[in-house]
């Protein structure tokens, strides 16, 4: 399951799929990438994950959904193998989403072209991307 996944991450890298958007002159950097996972059940989960660094200000936003587990479960989410925070399914999208950001005085990771974010339950990946 997680070799499959790692494929899929490396197949979205391949694919160009990833965005650097650099704004003129401003400094912004906005890196995007899609995250995908293996089919649980009759679902397959998906999601998306956003950095943006601009005037010494940085935030990072994880949101997954169609996550076949139960409501109320916790889903750690990683970039390059750190843990960042984690996720908590809600009933609506059977998903959620993790929102960093250094004004409201969270810490957030370094995050660069080519950084590897999952989000798993326990040990087990349901969905990478790669910025």
């Amino acid at each position: 399951m997680t070799r499959r996944l790692f494929s899929a991450a490396a197949m979205l890298l391949l694919a160009g799929m990833p965005a650097l958007v650099q704004a003129g002159g401003s400094g912004e950097v906005r890196l995007r990438t899609q995250l995908t996972g293996a089919r649980i059940d009759r679902l397959t989960p998906s999601g998306q994950a956003d950095f943006r660094a601009r005037s010494g200000r940085a935030d990072l936003k994880v949101e997954v959904e169609d996550v076949n587990v139960p409501v109320g479960t916790v889903l750690d989410v990683y970039v390059d193998n750190a843990k960042v925070g984690t996720i908590t399914v809600a009933a609506v999208t059977l998903g959620g989403e993790l929102d960093l950001n250094t004004q409201d005085g969270a810490v957030v990771p370094k995050v660069g072209k080519g950084s590897v974010v999952v989000v798993k339950n326990g040990e087990q990946g349901i969905v990478a991307g790669v910025f």
